[in-house]
């Protein structure tokens, strides 16, 4: 897997504004034309051209030349805009390793502010920010030099190795994350909706589904600002990880860390069924259910109990908020009973949920 941290690092300003020229474009075509991309790049036409080349080379952009010379980009250039905004927004300082990958995200650990705020509203929008009319963009690269062979960036607290590639340009070689008080563990989750099969994540997906033409772009987008809004809903009171910021389709969260139900051998089986009901029943009085909930996505965590990936919850008006509900449900109970051959039964968690009878 080619490395995120580095690829953005590596990038000069100029390479950057193509990126989001490209981004913007796509809201209009699916191939944005050459010219409409160099001028909402504010860049000489030659520049332009000159880095979509190199953009091209390390499969940053993709060109078509039927029936123009028109360009796209895809999530792993998408990731890099978003990645560029969190940092300019201080709403991470570093990137780390992939934690996760799925069919439908990339989760990758990072370090943040430990102020324990949510850094962005969820009515934000990041639009693409053109540069101002009579400036231009240069091409100063993202690392600034200190010496001849080692950079500091001190606001992110990382040291940063680089040299010089063949063709002059500078280039990160590695990089430390410096021990800082100020900073706590995050998770940033990039969604990757309509990634394999569009037409199925609009069935699936029920804020998707009064967009007639939703592109993947937008798909992710709207999947992840979907998913700060829930948690945002359901944090403090209900045991899911706290929200930090949202941009674009990425949103930025605390690092729980811990185990998945399934992987563990609970000493208390009937406790933490308890507590999971407890929860569910809590999100349902919010009037909102998780839709995909399973031994998967619940995490013991120092003995405590989180429930995360939330892109496909629901409200309780719903047409299908039963059945959903119903389901969640019958993934926990069905694991407890085969696992530790516990006796509460499905209509025993329904019932629980919606405030019927105790647990």
């Amino acid at each position: 897997m080619v490395n995120l941290a580095k690829t953005f690092l590596s990038l000069k300003k100029s390479e950057i504004a193509i990126l989001k020229a490209v981004e913007q474009g796509m809201r209009r075509y699916e191939w944005v034309p050459l010219p409409d991309v160099i001028q909402m790049s504010k860049l000489q036409p030659k520049t332009a051209e000159y880095n979509l080349r190199r953009l091209a080379g390390r499969n940053l952009v993709y060109r078509t030349g039927d029936p123009y010379e028109g360009y796209q980009i895809g999530f792993f250039a998408y990731d890099i805009l978003t990645l560029a905004d969190l940092v300019e927004r201080d709403e991470i300082s570093s990137l780390g390793e992939v934690l996760g990958v799925g069919k439908e995200s990339v989760v990758y650990g990072a370090l943040g502010p430990a102020d324990g705020k949510i850094r962005t509203d969820e009515s934000c929008e990041y639009e693409f920010e053109a540069t101002e009319p009579g400036s231009a963009v240069t091409d100063e690269g993202v690392i600034k030099e200190d010496g001849d062979a080692e950079t500091k960036d001190k606001e992110t607290s990382v040291d940063y190795r680089t040299s010089k590639d063949g063709s002059g340009d500078e280039v990160v070689d590695s990089c430390d994350i410096l021990a800082d008080e100020s900073l706590t563990p995050l998770a940033i989750k990039f969604h990757r909706e309509g990634q394999t099969s569009f037409k199925h994540v609009r069935r699936v997906r029920d804020h998707l589904t009064d967009v007639p033409k939703c592109p993947w772009i937008h798909a992710a987008r709207l999947g992840a600002r979907k998913e700060f809004r829930i948690l945002k809903l359901l944090y403090p009171e209900i045991s899911v990880p706290r929200p930090v910021a949202i941009n674009r389709h990425a949103v930025v969260m605390e690092l729980l860390g811990g185990v998945e139900l399934y992987k563990v051998d609970l000493t208390n089986p009937q406790e933490c069924l308890d507590i999971i009901l407890e929860e569910v029943k809590l999100a349902w009085k919010k009037g909102i259910i998780h839709a995909d909930l399973s031994p998967y996505n619940v995490l013991i965590v120092d003995e405590e109990v989180k429930i995360i990936d939330w892109p496909q919850a629901v409200n309780k008006g719903h047409p299908e908020a039963q059945e959903l509900l119903r389901r969640d449900l019958t993934n926990v109970v069905n694991h407890f009973q085969r696992k530790y051959h516990l006796e509460t039964t499905l209509e025993d968690a329904v019932s629980f949920v919606q405030g019927e009878k105790g647990p």
